[in-house]
């Protein structure tokens, strides 16, 4: 079972409290694709999925064949009503655009907040790190 509003407000919570900069509300994601869909498929599974931007790539993940972006415009996109290229990546070369230390902190903080707020022996099933 894959609840993307349980996961999206405990992303929300996590990103909140690594911003420290002032960032408005629906920017705390931007420029966390990458950190964001290595944490998805580490904990979720699923695949890792990229598509050509103005400076690299965007990173975003399909679960049970569902293309979910956490980091789009409106924070959660799972219909294919805009254009992205899909193209596989790994877990190896998303990691190449995330700092070790930073994913291992957001990581925990991640599974801390996720504990914390729905508790862990309920949702066992999805957290399986």
């Amino acid at each position: 079972m894959f609840d993307i509003s349980l996961i999206y407000k405990v992303l929300r919570r996590s990103l909140k409290r690594e911003s420290r900069n002032g960032r408005s509300n629906h920017k705390l994601a931007e420029g966390k694709d990458g950190l964001i869909s290595l944490l998805i498929h580490d904990i979720f599974g699923g695949e890792i999925l990229k598509t050509r931007i103005k400076n690299g790539w965007h990173f975003y993940n399909r679960i049970n064949g569902k293309r979910i972006d956490f980091t789009s415009k409106d924070m959660v996109k799972s219909s294919d009503d805009y254009s992205l290229e899909d193209i596989p990546s790994s877990p190896e070369e998303t990691s190449g655009y995330v700092e070790k230390e930073e994913y291992t902190t957001f990581l925990m903080r991640f599974i801390n907040l996720f504990e914390e707020t729905y508790g862990l022996e309920k949702h066992k099933h999805i957290l399986t790190v």
